[in-house]
């Protein structure tokens, strides 16, 4: 089959939608990726992927929404895909109703986490509900990554159970194995002027949502108990988030007296390397679906502290993996690094914990596997049309 993977960023597709399309490579399909231009598709590209370059606003920018849609229909209709995957919101509804209109034979969906949440007012929830009924109304397959999602897809109605399909969410833990990383943690921490100290970290983007104004709160409170603590925030915003998060963070440091223990690494390539020197991993954040990062400070064998929110309990066990605290809390987020890291032991245990939970539950491997498996299964309910040849002109 001719796949077209679609997304709004290019760091998504190359560090979040890369295993499915090396998987599906694997078995034989040929795999295209489309999505606004980055170096994530350009690195794509020098992977031996077709990649289509078309600018998805993460706005709710209408005219730039029309003008999305235009070329991506015009791309699937000359590309002769034989099925669409959509990812993401906005890309996720412009891209099925593009494939819809093309008449691409098969429309798959995965939602990372639906845009609805718990902490969302009731108006504005049930129209991003109705959003999201109207987009499964277009799609042959569901893919669900978190239980929760799930179980409120079927309860609401978003789709029919046949059309739902639970995937999980999950990481290579070789890759995040601290062992493997070692030497190349420790040439890390030289370079960022870590010390030896403790060191607490996040990873993601920098916006209010991800919870990184309460981890910058909660590192001047951690850091009166902890002189000798430093505080690794790894990840940007992208060029679309202007929450005038990061403008913050900067005051906090310096209102909070952090000065330099307070490090902002930007994006950082190599994430398994700081992950194998911190001592705690925290994520706070508002919103999730199944958070990769998360899943990435588990295998490595960090103890964790998350937000009690939906998506976060489903892969870390509180009190046993790591903590859970209530959500844009930096008292509570403060006080669960400190007893971690006034218990090194323990903080040990959660570790391993974590670990052993990442490998036998959230190897991405088994998630890869199984959408392949219910991708193939799809078409040969409904076999395609034969593949044509692709133009790479989209204008």
């Amino acid at each position: 089959m001719r796949i077209l993977q679609v997304c709004a960023v290019d760091f998504t597709a190359f560090h979040l939608l890369r295993p499915l399309g090396m998987a599906l490579r694997a078995a034989g399909h040929e795999v295209a990726f489309c999505c606004s231009p980055g170096e994530g598709l350009d690195r794509l590209e020098r992977e031996g992927f077709e990649v289509y370059r078309i600018p998805v606003s993460r706005s709710w920018n209408l005219a730039r929404h029309a003008v999305s849609l235009a070329r991506m229909r015009r791309l699937m209709k000359r590309g002769r895909f034989d099925l669409v995957h959509t990812h993401t919101p906005v890309a996720g509804l412009l891209g099925r109703i593009a494939a819809r209109l093309a008449r691409v034979p098969l429309v798959v969906y995965t939602a990372h986490g639906f845009y609805f949440h718990e902490g969302m007012r009731p108006p504005v929830r049930a129209v991003m509900r109705a959003i999201e009924r109207f987009g499964a109304s277009l799609s042959d397959l569901v893919f669900v990554q978190s239980a929760e999602d799930l179980r409120e897809a079927a309860e609401t109605r978003i789709a029919p159970a046949d059309r739902l399909v639970h995937i999980g969410n999950g990481v290579d833990p070789d890759i995040f194995d601290p062992a493997r990383s070692a030497a190349a943690g420790e040439a890390v921490r030289g370079e960022l002027g870590l010390g030896g100290g403790p060191l607490v970290g996040f990873t993601g983007r920098i916006v209010r949502e991800k919870g990184a104004v309460e981890f910058a709160r909660a590192a001047g409170i951690v850091a009166r108990r902890f002189p000798g603590a430093r505080f690794v925030m790894v990840g940007a915003p992208l060029p679309s988030d202007r929450d005038g998060c990061l403008a913050e963070i900067a005051r906090l440091r310096d209102g909070e007296g952090l000065g330099e223990r307070l490090v902002l690494t930007g994006y950082h390539r190599d994430v398994p390397a700081i992950l194998s020197i911190l001592d705690v991993f925290a994520m706070p954040s508002w919103r999730e679906g199944m958070p990769r990062s998360l899943l990435e400070a588990m295998a490595a064998s960090l103890p964790v502290v998350a937000t009690d929110i939906r998506g976060c309990r489903e892969e870390v066990v509180d009190g046993e993996t790591g903590i859970l605290v209530p959500p844009r809390d930096a008292q509570a987020l403060a006080g669960a690094i400190i007893r971690l890291l006034e218990d090194p032991a323990a903080a040990r245990r959660m570790g391993e914990a974590g670990r052993s939970r990442a490998i036998g539950v959230f190897d991405e491997r088994g998630v890869t596997r199984l959408q392949v498996e219910r991708i193939e299964a799809l078409r040969d309910a409904r076999p395609p049309r034969d593949p044509g040849t692709a133009s790479r002109s989209v204008s």
